[in-house]
Formats: C-alpha cells, sequence, structure tokens
C-alpha cells in the first residue's frame, strides 16, 4: 500500500513543478510521467488523465487553504487581528510548500468553473471576515466584492513577487506589513 502512496506522491510533486513552471496546458502526461520516474501505465492507475490530476491538485490545495482560513477569520475580535492570522497562515504555508501555494493561485482561473459550493473556499473566507467588519463598523461600508477583490489581490501579488525574486527572506516576515496594508486597504487609507 505504501508504495502505491509513494507512487502517487511522486507523480503529485512532479506535476506541481511542471504544472507551476510550464503550466497545466504545457504539460503532457508523459511530462509528469517522466519527471516522477514512472511509467504512464502507473500514472493511469491514479488518475484518469491530466485534468483529473491537475483538479485534484487545486481543489485539494484550495479547499485546505479555504478551511484554514475560515478557522483563522474567527481568531481574535478585531479585523487588525483577523487578517494578521489569516495573511500570516497564507504566508506560511507558502514558506513551507512555495509549490502547491503557487499552483492553487496560478491555476485558479482555471478551475474555478469546475469548485462548488462544498469545497472551502479561500475568497469567501476573507469576504466573510471584510463583511463582518463592514457590519461592526471595524471599517467604513464599501463594496464587499471590490474590498475582498483588493485584499485578495495584495496577497496574490506579494506572492507573485515573492516567486519572481523580488521580495528576500520567508513572506513570514512581511505578513505583519501585508495585513496592515489589507486593513489600510479596507479603511480607504
Amino acid at each position: 500500500m505504501r508504495a502505491g502512496l509513494d507512487t502517487k506522491e511522486k507523480i503529485e510533486r512532479a506535476a506541481l513543478q511542471l504544472f507551476v513552471r510550464q503550466g497545466i496546458n504545457g504539460t503532457s502526461i508523459r511530462d509528469v510521467a517522466k519527471l516522477a520516474g514512472v511509467s504512464q501505465g502507473a500514472m493511469y492507475n491514479h488518475y484518469v488523465s491530466k485534468e483529473d490530476l491537475a483538479f485534484e491538485l487545486f481543489s485539494r490545495g484550495w479547499s485546505e487553504m479555504g478551511a484554514e482560513l475560515r478557522r483563522r477569520g474567527h481568531l481574535g475580535k478585531s479585523v487588525e487581528a483577523k487578517m494578521a492570522a489569516m495573511v500570516g497562515y497564507v504566508f506560511r504555508r507558502f514558506d513551507e510548500d512555495w509549490l502547491m501555494v503557487s499552483y492553487v493561485f496560478f491555476s485558479r482561473h482555471e478551475n474555478l468553473r469546475r469548485v462548488t459550493a462544498h469545497l472551502p473556499n479561500p475568497y469567501l473566507a476573507f469576504r466573510r471576515v471584510i463583511v463582518d467588519a463592514i457590519r461592526d463598523g471595524e471599517v467604513p461600508r464599501q463594496n464587499a466584492e471590490i474590498a475582498t477583490s483588493m485584499v485578495t489581490g495584495a496577497i496574490i501579488q506579494t506572492i507573485d513577487t515573492k516567486i519572481l525574486g523580488r521580495i528576500d527572506g520567508p513572506l513570514t516576515a512581511h505578513a505583519g506589513q501585508v495585513a496592515d496594508g489589507c486593513v489600510g486597504l479596507l479603511r480607504g487609507a
């Protein structure tokens, strides 16, 4: 049983590397099998298709982040504390497994059409915190969708900038600055 799990893990890590570097469309099953050091037949023992593999990786990462962000959105009483916990989590997760986080954010446009309401959703976790902050008067009244887009955009752009090598050190070292910036965006600062 462990051999099957090892093979599956090799396939998934190889796929993540290739999907991040070349994109899903630029990667073939043959590419993944070669990098993983397995046969194409072994690939099909675990996944029906490249698209199945791509969505499995996306949905797992997306829902894990969404569930944890939702949990962290309930920590602390203020919008500042909640944003600090949420941004800190995303950046720590990136520092721990930059390939998975990069893949989830890079591929979200290709995969969001397949996301169902039952999957925990990072965007909705941030939206919930923002809606609550508006309701509680912590931030001015505003369009929650625009506000959530601005906050998540700031986080995603910071990740992109790190991937491009323009931010040194771990992202967690910058979580406080980004969380404060997100709250500033919400307050119109």
